[in-house]
């Protein structure tokens, strides 16, 4: 037994799939099963069968692969604490973040900087652009989060960090809708549509400045919550707008249930991405090494 079969026990117990097992590791997927049926060999027990689900673990394997798991999570501390006694970032950092990198970005980024900073304690909270960049200006936060029309503004005591991050919006319909058979839509052309709306500050302001000319958009429900939203879509109760970011790698979009179509006025340009701090923040090492692993 070592600590590489406990490895390839784990990532097919999360993945439900040799295959995508072996893909993730880097190696094939022969070699992969054959070590793990030598650590079955090993330890007298099959760990796997394979289900119309996939390869999902046997009876005994739900007794033994908790046991592995823990194992793994041992060996990540251990891993983490040796590194900490090799690095003198610490201490801990506030950040604020818009919805969209909320859910898009900062996960992956907070998982990676903890693998490598675990002395670091973390706190985020979710706000709107507005409220983010107070917190920043009156020193309430060490990392403001947002999306920006424009290079160049200007803010007291704030210094700006782009993400090298950008996005446009896309008109969320249900999957066959007759409005995917326009090549762009204005707000005009759907205005008679039933509209979920995305309760966010900057698409407020879109939204009123667009209805103190035309009217109100028929609003049948607001979210704050994009899963919330997408499955709205999906059932046919409406149509919606959101960044394209926010759609990456969105279940309802691969699965087909809705579609993503082009934007014209008001929403025909791209934002782009930005870590606000304070300037009597802006050499506080933790705050830039966070930075770093936003930027890459």
């Amino acid at each position: 037994m070592n600590f590489e079969q406990l490895s390839y026990v784990k990532t097919v117990y999360e993945e439900e799939s040799i295959i995508r097992a072996s893909e993730l590791m880097h190696i094939s997927q022969s070699a992969m099963s054959q070590s793990i049926a030598n650590l079955e060999k090993e330890l007298g027990y099959k760990l796997f069968y394979r289900s119309r689900k996939g390869t999902v673990p046997t009876e005994v394997g739900k007794r033994l692969i908790p046991k592995i798991l823990e194992i793994e999570e041992a060996k990540d501390n251990l891993w983490s604490e040796i590194k900490s006694l090799n690095t003198n970032i610490e201490g801990k950092i506030k950040i604020a973040t818009i919805p969209t990198l909320f859910h898009k970005r900062l996960p992956k980024v907070l998982s990676r900087f903890k693998q490598h900073h675990p002395n670091v304690e973390v706190e985020v909270l979710e706000a709107d652009r507005e409220d983010i960049l107070k917190m920043v200006e009156d020193n309430e936060i060490d990392i403001g989060l947002i999306g920006k029309k424009e290079f160049g503004e200007t803010y007291h005591h704030i210094v700006e960090h782009p993400l090298n991050l950008t996005s446009n919006f896309k008109l969320i319909v249900p999957a066959k809708s007759k409005l995917t058979f326009k090549e762009t839509i204005k707000l005009e052309d759907i205005k008679h549509y039933p509209f979920v709306l995305y309760d966010r500050s900057f698409y407020h302001h879109h939204l009123k400045e667009f209805e103190k000319e035309n009217g109100e958009l028929k609003v049948v429900f607001r979210t704050n919550n994009p899963i919330v939203m997408m499955r709205m879509i999906a059932e046919g109760l409406g149509i919606g707008i959101v960044s394209s970011l926010m759609l990456e790698n969105d279940p309802f979009l691969n699965n087909e249930l809705i579609e993503a179509l082009p934007l014209g006025q008001p929403f025909d340009y791209s934002i782009y991405f930005a870590a606000m701090i304070n300037k009597e923040r802006n050499n506080e090492p933790t705050v830039l090494e966070f930075i770093n692993y936003l930027k890459s």
